[in-house]
């Protein structure tokens, strides 16, 4: 078990150095920083973990909230159907605000820099040049099934529209993750470029594991967007933060 973390950060598609960024910049609690290397370990005292590794007989190992599957680690940070429109939502709105927050500021949709769990992302920003939905649903003459990214970026002179969506899966689901992504939105694309007359529509995905490892991917997203290269550092001590936070709790329950 204590292994499964080392060979899911060896996998090709994993950038090893930015998935180390938030050890090497030192900017977590320490209590957080040996928290998560816990998880990462995968030693919590989950119920699956008390019944099979330290034989607790005494203990059955359903998970303690949707009683449908095994309670490991990787059921708590990113599987746990029944938190998955509260506690996963929270963290994944915490790590999609960040990206917001910056394309609103680079692209001169607002002026003021908040905390990032302090800001609150307007549905609809326009000036000139851009335009930025937050979550917002997108009318199709055609039905889509997939018609609601997290944020939509409009650029009015460049006839193009950015897709972007954020995910936090477990580490193991991250390239799964980032191939669905890129394949979700093609037929809202098809709509917005024939309905808006648009010239591009191009899909980001956002994909950050919920025990913070990157993928190369993200790089490529964050060219595409034209930001700095080192924007998922915050994004990714949002999720450890918030991952920590949610394992905590849910043991306490």
């Amino acid at each position: 078990m204590h292994g499964r973390h080392h060979y899911e950060m060896e996998q090709p598609h994993i950038d090893k150095e930015a998935s180390n960024a938030w050890l090497t910049r030192g900017e977590l609690f320490s209590e957080t920083e040996g928290f998560m290397m816990a998880i990462q370990d995968q030693v919590v005292a989950t119920r699956n973990y008390r019944k099979c590794i330290l034989k607790d007989n005494t203990v059955e190992d359903v998970c303690r909230r949707c009683h449908q599957k095994g309670e490991t680690i990787q059921h708590i940070t990113a599987g746990c159907k029944a938190i998955v429109q509260t506690e996963y939502k929270q963290r994944h709105d915490q790590a999609a605000k960040i990206i917001h927050q910056e394309l609103a500021i680079k692209h001169g949709l607002t002026t003021e820099r908040e905390k990032y769990y302090r800001y609150e992302p307007k549905a609809v920003l326009e000036n000139a040049t851009h335009r930025m939905y937050w979550d917002r649903s997108i009318t199709t003459d055609k039905t889509v099934q997939h018609n609601r990214p997290d944020i939509t970026l409009v650029d009015k002179v460049g006839k193009t529209v950015y897709l972007i969506d954020m995910a936090v899966p477990n580490a193991n689901n991250v390239e799964k993750t980032c191939e669905e992504k890129n394949a979700k939105y093609k037929d809202l694309a098809d709509e917005i470029r024939k309905q808006w007359k648009i010239d591009k529509v191009i899909t980001v995905p956002l994909v950050i594991a919920a025990t913070g490892l990157i993928p190369r991917i993200m790089n490529n997203s964050l060219q595409t967007l034209d930001m700095n290269k080192y924007a998922y550092v915050e994004m990714q001590k949002a999720v450890i933060i918030s991952t920590c936070h949610i394992v905590r709790k849910f043991l306490r329950q």
